[in-house]
């Protein structure tokens, strides 16, 4: 059986070290899956198989990755002949995004549904691992959205993580380690400002607040 390419584990690795992939994200397995009576001419096949190969994943999401609640549904267009192929679809600042996780067309494999959902499992950010950062102003009442903050290495000054708040001034960084941080934190209309701070998985939230007040848009830079 079929399980997730490599570089398609990357390309959602990718996604969630860039922040466009969430445990926040909405997101759900589209399968196409082919409903014609007689899939092939020259095997035997029954539309049956195909029917039982989606209630597997449908299945097989609900109890593995039920911390997503992860919904399985049908592609929209008219199936292909022969077709069994898996999507991860979700969308990021109301743009979408769609990755193909299995092809059947491509592999001329029948997929496991146990190996899919192990895959995702590994890859995509849990709510129990995140670290969540808001910026607010020195009341620490309001939130500053659109903040770029990044995360380096305090020993090499790599930058390990970068995110920009939402409009409640709240990011938030996916599989990272506890320890020390140098959080670089950018509003509009702030002055830049530096903190080191400790980062726990799964901690309370961790509330910056800029000392500095907002730039009159005319005072110079």
């Amino acid at each position: 059986g079929g399980a997730v390419a490599g570089s398609v584990r990357e390309k959602l690795q990718s996604c969630v070290a860039l922040g466009v992939l969430t445990s926040n994200s909405v997101m759900r397995l589209e399968v196409e899956y082919c409903t014609a009576k007689r899939p092939s001419i020259t095997l035997r096949g029954s539309s049956r198989k195909y029917r039982q190969y989606y209630e597997e994943l449908d299945k097989e999401a609900r109890e593995s990755l039920g911390e997503w609640r992860m919904l399985v549904t049908r592609a929209a267009q008219k199936p292909r002949i022969g077709a069994f192929e898996v999507s991860l679809v979700w969308s990021h600042n109301d743009y979408p995004y769609k990755v193909c996780l299995f092809s059947k067309l491509g592999s001329r494999l029948w997929p496991s549904s146990r190996l899919l959902a192990e895959s995702l499992y590994s890859v995509l950010p849990r709510p129990s691992d995140l670290v969540c950062v808001r910026v607010t102003d020195a009341s620490g009442g309001k939130g500053i959205a659109d903040t770029h903050i990044v995360l380096q290495d305090p020993d090499s000054n790599l930058v390990v993580r970068s995110a920009v708040t939402d409009h409640e001034g709240s990011a938030e960084f996916s599989s990272i380690r506890e320890g020390y941080y140098n959080v670089t934190v950018q509003a509009e209309g702030f002055s830049q400002e530096q903190a080191l701070l400790t980062l726990r998985p799964g901690g309370d939230t961790k509330v910056i607040r800029l000392s500095s007040s907002p730039r009159s848009p005319n005072a110079s830079v």
